[in-house]
């Protein structure tokens, strides 16, 4: 599985001035707020790997979705008249599963870690 980087590109001075609405140019989203994911304590219960995950760590999420919506519209830009197409996907995930990028094959493990992993429910 190919990862893709989904970080927005810097927005120069005359896209931001060209923008619906106000943006200041130093406090640019690095990632659509759209692509985060938070996992409230009911989650956490039912997937008490999250409880290991320190800030900073680096993780895989597997997640099963469907399409609930599928939706492309034209828009005319404010300034120049142009018109740009707008496409937008939205997945209800239904399951999903997050690992720790540094576990280890089950043969590499030592028995308290295999044993903590067990009890955390991996």
């Amino acid at each position: 599985m190919k990862l893709s980087d989904m970080k927005l590109p810097k927005k120069t001075k005359k896209e931001i001035e060209a923008y619906d609405r106000p943006v200041m140019a130093d406090n640019q989203d690095r990632w659509p707020y759209g692509l985060q994911l938070r996992f409230e304590t009911e989650q956490v219960e039912k997937l008490p790997v999250l409880k290991t995950f320190k800030v900073g760590d680096k993780v895989t999420v597997l997640a099963e979705a469907t399409v609930t919506e599928v939706r492309m519209s034209e828009i005319q830009a404010t300034r120049d008249k142009k018109t740009k197409m707008h496409h937008t996907v939205e997945l209800q995930v239904e399951q999903i599963g997050c690992t720790s990028k540094e576990v280890k094959p089950i043969k590499q493990l030592s028995p308290k870690e295999y044993r903590r992993l067990r009890e955390d429910g991996y």
